[in-house]
């Protein structure tokens, strides 16, 4: 149970991090992902080409973003396995269509993935090169996909997995619902003029978070929200303190609505920020701006954190959806 528990703060950090850090570039050119009628070729992050002569049939996820992609993408026929978190509905947009899938990895177990005797297995560059090793030593085809940090990276990462499945059209299908989504959102934000803009400052059990170059940045910048922690220009790997949040002032507070630790209950932790004398004075204590995203959206990294947009956009700017 203690080993399941630290895997999931574990996980909740990798989603968090996807948020806060870029990873390493990946070819998206799709130039060197040639599918032809009797086979194909992929070549994923780590420079390794994987070669098909058909689409794969027992596929294996290893992170949640995945999972969304995937649910999405395919016949659930074609999935062999997710993340346990896909189940969890207040982390995962696909929690009702994964009950069509039996199987659940819980780690990086490379004899339990083995046992699934699958023929492709998509894992995260977070999730460490000795898995894949081991996993490609075993002769099982293993994808690595670069972790996305902004929505042109989450579109790219579509189509990558689009071409790795064999089903390109889906994926192009998939980028332009989620863009059609951005335009909508875009079209609304744009009427609040710059010198109007509010700014808001994002808050978890960690910390605030958000600096400059990370996706919640990206998300702020669809939904034309000033970024308070990309203002500090703090490294995507600092903290910042009470002092500089007062400091910032912002005008809305976003506070989490997924507790991945299982130690602080989410209203006793909002009732300490509303509470706080060092935050009672600030813009967004004041009046009352505390508001709430899906964490499930927050934390994507697939096409629903165009709903993460929408939803901060609606929270920030409630006038405009009257």
């Amino acid at each position: 149970m203690k080993l399941c528990k630290n895997f999931v703060l574990m996980l909740f950090c990798c989603l968090l991090t996807s948020l806060l850090i870029g990873c390493g570039k990946e070819n998206i050119s799709n130039q060197n992902n040639a599918i032809t009628t009797v086979g194909y070729s992929v070549t994923d992050v780590t420079g390794t080409k994987l070669t098909f002569a058909e689409k794969p049939k027992r596929i294996i996820s290893m992170s949640v973003g995945v999972d969304e992609i995937l649910f999405d993408m395919l016949s659930p026929n074609r999935i062999m396995a997710v993340t346990y978190l896909a189940d969890d509905p207040t982390i995962s947009s696909v929690s009702a269509k994964a009950k069509a899938v039996q199987g659940r990895v819980k780690g990086n177990s490379a004899e339990e993935i083995m046992a699934m005797q699958p023929d492709l297995v998509i894992i995260p560059d977070w999730a460490g090169l000795n898995t894949v090793k081991t996993l490609r030593d075993m002769g099982i085809k293993v994808y690595v996909y670069k972790t996305p940090v902004s929505l042109k990276e989450i579109q790219d990462s579509i189509n990558n997995i689009a071409y790795l499945v064999g089903e390109k059209e889906t994926g192009l299908k998939m980028v332009e619902k989620m863009q059609a989504q951005l335009d909508k959102t875009k079209a609304i934000v744009d009427k609040v003029p710059a010198d109007k803009r509010r700014c808001i400052v994002a808050l978890s059990q960690m910390g605030a978070f958000g600096a400059k170059g990370t996706t919640f940045d990206d998300l702020c910048k669809h939904a034309n929200i000033i970024n308070g922690v990309a203002l500090t220009g703090i490294n995507k790997n600092e903290s910042l303190s009470k002092e500089q949040i007062v400091a910032i002032n912002p005008d809305v507070l976003l506070l989490p609505s997924w507790e991945a630790t299982g130690k602080v209950e989410l209203s006793t932790y909002v009732d300490e920020i509303k509470n706080d004398p060092a935050y009672m004075n600030i813009n967004a204590v004041r009046n009352n701006r505390l508001i709430h995203v899906h964490d499930n959206y927050l934390y994507s990294i697939s096409q629903y954190a165009a709903n993460a947009v929408d939803e901060l956009a609606r929270g920030v700017y409630p006038e405009l959806y009257k």
